[in-house]
């Protein structure tokens, strides 16, 4: 009896060592984040709820060794055979690629959101022209299954209706979706197993899509010897198992691996000037479309498997900011455009770089100004509305708003 007993002590006193070693860790770990938030904070009663939220998001997001939980949990999750994990936050696809997803009945009524890109198209120069250019959502129709139980979110019904209101409103439009499976690329390869993103080749071929669309809209042809749309003009840098996307951060590389990563970029000269701002962070670079357009950061971080400063699909433009200047040096006489955007878009607009004079992106979740005032007051011969089907939200429409 007095064994038992001791067992049992040695049991809760191992037990409790871990706790009180493992919270030690996670106040270490964590100390810095709640300095900060707590030193910025403005401590009045009714600011109370908002301030214990972002200590509590402090605390979650740096929980020691927090990806190694996750690991272990998606490898469980792996060895169980299930297809979802987190409560269907993120599923597998009958391929094993991980979709985000939720439950739902039927398409969002998105009126509202085309009334605002036409109340856009209202206040622009006569002679500026507007196309919603529509990026295809990772449930490719035709060809993405998922297994039985995993629900469906009607992204690719509520674009449908989101273009029928813009064609009615008599705007342009370009559908991606369309003629993706005949694009040469393998099904299986137009987007990341891991990432919500398409992969950059599938961004290179809807660059000359897009390109097709804009040479019958123009009387000189963007592209006239088919030269900058060709992909044997460029280099192609393959970077073997490298990338853990924004889905395979949330599962672990356990539950659906990794991906490789293609980067593309010119052969040819090109000559550049990239700005770039977000808040308070800005900076301007020149040089080739490699050295201007280009981070190679994301692809030589060893070591940061899950830091998002370290997400390869940031490699261009270096991801989303708040406003862009891009200016084609070797274009000077070029189209002048604006892409409105969403971050699926920002590969293939790199490369519309080497075909206009001068590009802006705005992202309008991080752009402080007034866009419909950017747009109506900026020299522009096209401005670009690009939103995904997964983002066809009120955070994406900032303007236009009848309310």
């Amino acid at each position: 009896m007095h064994n038992f007993f001791a067992k049992k002590r040695i049991t809760a006193f191992l037990f409790i060592l871990v706790l009180v070693t493992f919270s030690v860790l996670n106040i270490i770990q964590s100390f810095g984040p709640i300095q900060k938030t707590l030193a910025s904070a403005d401590f009045h009663f009714s600011e109370a709820k908002e301030l214990i939220h972002e200590l509590d998001n402090d605390i979650n997001e740096h929980v020691f060794d927090k990806f190694g939980f996750v690991e272990a949990y998606g490898y469980m999750q792996s060895l169980m055979w299930k297809n979802e994990e987190n409560n269907f936050e993120v599923v597998k696809d009958m391929e094993g690629k991980l979709h985000y997803t939720y439950f739902a009945t039927g398409p969002t009524d998105t009126k509202d959101l085309s009334d605002r890109v036409a109340a856009l198209g209202a206040h622009l120069d006569p002679k500026t022209k507007l196309t919603y250019v529509m990026t295809p959502d990772k449930y490719v129709r035709g060809y993405t299954q998922f297994p039985e139980g995993i629900p469906y979110n009607y992204n690719n019904e509520t674009a449908d209706g989101f273009l029928t209101n813009l064609k009615q409103d008599g705007i342009d439009t370009v559908d991606l979706r369309e003629g993706l499976l005949e694009s040469g690329i393998p099904a299986k390869d137009l987007f990341f197993t891991t990432d919500h993103h398409w992969k950059i080749k599938t961004a290179f071929w809807a660059f000359g899509q897009l390109v097709n669309h804009l040479d019958g809209m123009y009387d000189k042809p963007l592209d006239p010897d088919h030269y900058f749309t060709d992909l044997n003009n460029y280099n192609v840098v393959p970077y073997q198992d490298i990338f853990i996307g924004s889905q395979g951060r949330k599962a672990g590389k356990y539950f659906a691996g990794d991906d490789d990563f293609d980067l593309i970029y010119p052969k040819f000269k090109t000559d550049y000037s990239f700005y770039f701002k977000t808040g308070e962070t800005e900076a301007t670079l020149n040089g080739r479309f490699e050295d201007a357009l280009l981070t190679t950061y994301p692809l030589n971080v060893q070591g940061a498997t899950y830091d998002l400063t370290a997400d390869k699909y940031f490699t261009y433009l270096y991801g989303n900011q708040g406003i862009v200047h891009v200016v084609n040096k070797d274009k000077p006489n070029g189209l002048k455009v604006l892409f409105i955007k969403d971050s699926l878009a920002v590969p293939m607009i790199s490369f519309l770089s080497t075909v206009v004079s001068e590009i802006y992106l705005i992202d309008p979740r991080y752009y402080t100004g007034d866009i419909v005032d950017f747009a109506s007051k900026t020299e522009l011969d096209h401005v670009f509305v690009s939103i995904s089907p997964q983002d066809l939200v009120d955070e994406f429409f900032p303007y236009g708003s009848k309310d």
